[in-house]
């Protein structure tokens, strides 16, 4: 094993990674799915290139190198994800798959190393100022890691873009923080691109953002304008309107433009769907609709889904934390305003 001075370095910055995952682990009364396999992605990516620097067998460096383009390539997938949610956006299934699956297929070709000749035509081990380097003949799908990156972080921004123009962020001053957040990486990726540099700086680079994203999404939780389970109603806002800590009249920040814009999207509803809508709010559950409104289940079901998507939803337990919202706040009736007759 050789240890040269960036090879200490790679190992720092690894026992940091691993550490901020377990603090965040251990510490975090959220536990936020997404940031806790964020830290993790980008502790292995660390722990790949530390492990690389100091190998002493080509068999070895293969597996860091697999390592760390894993922790790489998952990393950038679950930012683009953590945005996908601070931004409020609706979840598609065949985005997140489609993402996943993508992101799978990039680290695979990589990963594979020289084994298939298609992302390296051939590596060796080098030992250069201390620190063991691979000496790489690039294949035919070298660049198609590049193409991932530039892809996620173009989604990452035009997803920024979009919910600063439909008004979903809270304020300016959380859309350009996500956008320096996101053109962070891009300007650490493109400067190894021009420089010749024999240290990856997105080992830095990931760990800063992590943290930048960690910070702007737990600031949005502590406001509720996102919930990590609930989408931007917050379970503590419940809480609070149910015990009485905040009056109707003196809402937490956000909370009135989130009446608003509910009550709004209330009113796109049609006469059929704001009869299922009736129905919830008079505290009927999924199974007894089909018998009280003479339909099908399926029926239901799909005006279920026509009202998640036009008022921007994913579950009914959402919509009832919203009706129970509005209840504890005296303003049902907004949302059952201009309602057909049954």
């Amino acid at each position: 094993m050789r240890l040269g001075n960036l090879s200490i370095i790679y190992g720092v910055i690894a026992l940091l990674s691993v550490a901020l995952c377990a603090v965040y682990f251990l510490f975090d009364k959220r536990k936020t799915r997404l940031f806790v396999c964020l830290f993790a992605c980008i502790a292995a990516a660390n722990s790949g290139y530390f492990l690389l620097s100091v190998c002493d067998s080509l068999h070895v460096a293969r597996i860091a190198n697999g390592i760390s383009y894993f922790g790489g390539a998952f990393s950038i997938l679950l930012m683009q994800f953590i945005i996908y949610d601070v931004c409020k956006l609706k979840k598609r299934k065949w985005f997140t798959h489609g993402s996943i699956a993508a992101c799978s297929v990039v680290f695979l070709i990589a990963a594979s190393c020289d084994w298939l000749g298609l992302y390296y035509k051939s590596i060796a081990l080098e030992c250069k100022n201390g620190i063991t380097m691979l000496v790489k003949e690039y294949g035919p799908l070298h660049k198609l890691y590049a193409v991932y990156l530039v892809a996620c972080i173009i989604s990452m921004i035009l997803m920024i873009v979009y919910a600063a123009q439909t008004n979903r962020l809270y304020s300016p001053k959380y859309t350009l923080f996500l956008l320096l957040t996101v053109l962070l990486n891009v300007g650490v990726w493109l400067v190894e691109q021009i420089i010749d540099v024999q240290f990856e700086f997105l080992s830095v680079s990931y760990v800063v953002t992590a943290l930048l994203l960690f910070l702007i999404y737990d600031l949005l939780c502590d406001y509720g304008i996102i919930s990590p389970d609930v989408g931007m109603v917050s379970v503590q806002m419940l809480t609070q309107l149910n015990t009485h800590q905040v009056e109707p009249g003196a809402l937490p920040p956000g909370m009135e433009r989130m009446f608003r814009d509910f009550a709004d999207k209330c009113k796109m509803l049609s006469s059929a769907e704001r009869r299922i809508l009736n129905y919830y709010i008079d505290g009927y559950e999924i199974a007894e609709v089909p018998e009280i409104a003479f339909i099908s289940i399926n029926t239901v079901k799909k005006h279920n889904r026509s009202i998640y998507h036009k008022l921007d939803i994913s579950s009914r337990d959402e919509l009832m934390l919203y009706i129970e919202l509005f209840r504890c706040c005296e303003r049902l009736d907004e949302l059952t305003a201009g309602e057909v007759d049954t």
